[in-house]
């Protein structure tokens, strides 16, 4: 078993090294040619389940990271899904925030294009196994003032987490993700007030319940049967989520 686990984070680190030096070749002469080749691409999802499996979680961080990193592959392409369901089940967001990190403060994965659904894949699998404080930690890591691009504006990754936080009873934390999209002026599709709307009166906040959906059925309307918000219902957020916390 330990002469398998040798080769394969000797194979693992051959793919990686391979990674590195493409972004190397990116830095002095960007071309075409970075770019990962089918075969890479295959090796690549060949190998991350095995270190997942073999708990060599690090050497499948880095190679997924460097991977990322080559002329931004299509996300679809790598075995993210191996890798996140994997990383999820540990104890602790160690692993989790170093791969996000990783991503991050890279110069070629760092931004919202790679960042959110990465983010997005995370929040869902947290609420499937009923870890909602981790998405948390996650739709907190995102709101940081130094995220790339500031403000994260992907409508779907903010409806995972409004519908998971009410699912989960977390209204207050719902808010504060719906105070995030009022304040940047987002759609705020018909699913995300009703999940909210019903969140509340399930609280027995049946006032704020009533007052926030008279806000928001004030906004101007937009796309897909949703509203742009005004700035009266960011204030309304406000006071609501400042009472909550006193």
């Amino acid at each position: 078993m330990k002469s398998v686990v040798g080769k394969l984070r000797v194979f693992s680190s051959s793919l990686l090294s391979n990674c590195e030096l493409r972004i190397s070749t990116t830095a002095t002469a960007a071309n075409s040619s970075a770019a990962l080749t089918e075969d890479e691409v295959e090796q690549i999802n060949a190998v991350i389940p095995r270190l997942c499996s073999s708990n060599h979680l690090k050497d499948a961080i880095n190679l997924i990271s460097a991977a990322l990193s080559t002329a931004n592959p299509p996300l679809k392409s790598l075995p993210l899904s191996s890798l996140i369901n994997r990383l999820a089940l540990e104890p602790d967001l160690t692993y989790p925030m170093h791969f996000l990190n990783a991503l991050k403060y890279n110069p070629s994965s760092g931004n919202p294009i790679v960042l959110i659904p990465i983010a997005k894949m995370f929040a869902s699998i947290f609420f499937k196994m009923d870890r909602p404080h981790k998405a948390l930690k996650i739709f907190q890591w995102v709101s940081r003032p130094d995220f790339p691009g500031g403000v994260a504006m992907d409508l779907e990754f903010y409806a995972v987490l409004i519908d998971g936080f009410c699912k989960n009873g977390m209204i207050l934390d719902a808010l504060r993700v719906l105070r995030v999209m009022s304040s940047e002026n987002l759609v705020v599709g018909s699913g995300v007030r009703n999940w909210v709307y019903r969140g509340l009166l399930r609280d027995a906040r049946v006032g704020e319940a009533l007052e926030l959906k008279a806000a928001l059925d004030s906004c101007t309307l937009g796309s897909d049967d949703g509203a742009f918000c005004r700035s009266e219902v960011v204030d309304l957020l406000d006071r609501m989520i400042s009472n909550w916390v006193e």
